[in-house]
């Protein structure tokens, strides 16, 4: 077994211990009394710091791997509008109506920009991003997160299941834990590309 072989083993274990604490998490929220994974909940910040750290894994790459920049400051960016995104009541209630709007409208005018200006460079790395690990990784966490999060914790739904005895609490667990599963696996795929971006610099400064 090669050193490389043992450090993606290691790296599984340590993913599978972060799965594994995410349910003390939830176990915490399950027991306040505060009202149960809302705003104020460990599980929102654990959302909210999941996808900070992303970003700057996506940051860490811009900045140190060139031949990979341009597409690492575009998925950052991407993570970085939904980062702004879970501060939407925040933002709105102590700066104006819709500030979080104009923060994400910014980012991508700046992405957009920077994008725009090296997409010979960024149509070179998509091919090659697209068949990676971090990128299958990524797919994933984002329909986890976006999607399926949504609709399983669709109202109705939890309506139908519980009928007379249905608790906004649950479904709020639902929906909040699945969505904090699916930005774990976001960050994931953020670390896994810091690996990935590495390996594609070493290998193209060797061809060089």
């Amino acid at each position: 077994m090669t050193k490389e072989q043992i450090f993606k083993i290691i790296r599984i274990i340590i993913y599978s211990g972060y799965l594994l604490a995410l349910s003390l998490v939830f176990l915490h929220d399950a027991r306040s009394t505060e009202g149960k994974f809302y705003e104020n909940s460990l599980t929102e910040y654990f959302q909210e710091g999941t996808f900070f750290i992303t970003v700057l894994a996506y940051l860490f790459c811009t900045i140190n791997y060139k031949k990979t920049a341009s597409l690492s400051l575009l998925v950052g960016g991407f993570f970085l509008m939904a980062f702004i995104r879970e501060f939407d009541a925040v933002l709105d209630a102590y700066v104006y109506d819709g500030a979080w709007q104009t923060l994400v409208l910014i980012v991508i005018v700046f992405i957009g920009y920077k994008s725009f200006r090296s997409r010979d460079s960024l149509m070179n790395q998509l091919p090659h991003y697209m068949i990676s690990y971090p990128f299958g990784l990524m797919i994933g966490g984002m329909l986890v997160t976006f999607i399926y999060s949504r609709l399983f914790g669709e109202t109705i739904m939890w309506k139908t299941v519980m009928e007379e005895n249905y608790v906004r609490d649950v479904k709020n667990a639902v929906e909040e834990s699945v969505e904090l599963l699916g930005d774990s696996i976001i960050l994931f795929a953020g670390l896994e590309f810091i690996f990935w971006a590495k390996n594609n610099e070493s290998s193209q400064s060797s061809v060089s």
